[in-house]
């Protein structure tokens, strides 16, 4: 095998990292933008995720979420745009520029998990924390490799078939469409959650709760009280309420609310 085809295997390599790190940053970017549940994209909502942070240290002003997402959506950002044009001048043949933009790249990526993690630490997330330290790690590691592979002899054996690279393909190309059709499949069937009257269940002769999925919106709380008003003429709503506050700083996606009734006899 000649070494043009060991540097074009190497090259490739190259590709792979940086689209990788490329459409990382831009999902993270969209899930920033897009919150709750559109048409076959559902973002969190990060700000509220923030917010409960904040809550659970006593800093209960939205100022320190709004200030906390700004700069990690700046440094979300930055890391894109870096990645973006280092896959510009690797597609151009421009290697010197195509190591300085992945470089600031990667960069900014251990800055992002470092500031992560630095707050996964002081809210007491560590579930969090372990996956931010993992990502740094990969990000670290994808420099090296990046920057490593030059150096790194491959014997004359080593290639990819033209059988190998079909099969790779037609695998891609499978994967795509099943990745597809499920996301398809999933917003038919789940969609309508997002509205959708949710089940009402008693928990004692005047209390009701509502466990509402992941994807209901406003639209799914007002609609469910309207339901439970309707199958319940001779009832008066009194109060609706959450669990308190501790109690609602664990990660849970999806609310519960407790409607306490009286009888209008």
């Amino acid at each position: 095998m000649t070494n043009t085809t060991h540097t074009r295997e190497k090259d490739l390599v190259r590709y792979f990292i940086i689209i990788y790190w490329s459409l990382f940053w831009l999902l993270n970017v969209a899930d920033k933008i897009i919150g709750g549940a559109h048409l076959l994209f559902v973002g969190r909502d990060r700000f509220a995720q923030v917010e409960r942070f904040f809550d659970s240290i006593g800093l209960e002003n939205p100022v320190f979420a709004n200030i906390a997402l700004v700069i990690t959506a700046g440094l979300e950002i930055f890391a894109l745009v870096f990645f973006v044009g280092a896959l510009y001048y690797h597609l151009t043949k421009n290697r010197e520029s195509t190591r300085s933009w992945f470089l600031v790249g990667v960069g900014f990526s251990l800055a992002t998990f470092t500031f992560f993690s630095i707050g996964d630490q002081v809210f007491g997330d560590h579930f969090e924390l372990l996956e931010h330290g993992l990502f740094w790690f990969i990000a670290l590691l994808s420099w090296v490799v990046f920057t490593g592979l030059d150096r790194i002899p491959l014997p004359n054996q080593v290639g990819v078939t033209a059988k190998q690279r079909n099969a790779f393909l037609a695998a891609t190309i499978v994967s795509a469409l099943v990745i597809t059709a499920s996301i398809f499949y999933h917003n038919h069937t789940s969609f309508v959650e997002r509205t959708q009257a949710v089940a009402v269940e008693q928990i004692t002769e005047d209390t009701y709760k509502i466990q509402f999925p992941f994807l209901a919106g406003s639209t799914a709380f007002e609609n469910s009280l309207e339901k439970f008003l309707s199958e319940n003429p001779t009832l008066h709503i009194d109060n609706i309420y959450t669990a308190p506050k501790p109690l609602r700083l664990g990660k849970s996606d999806g609310l519960i609310i407790y409607i306490q009734t009286v009888s209008k006899q």
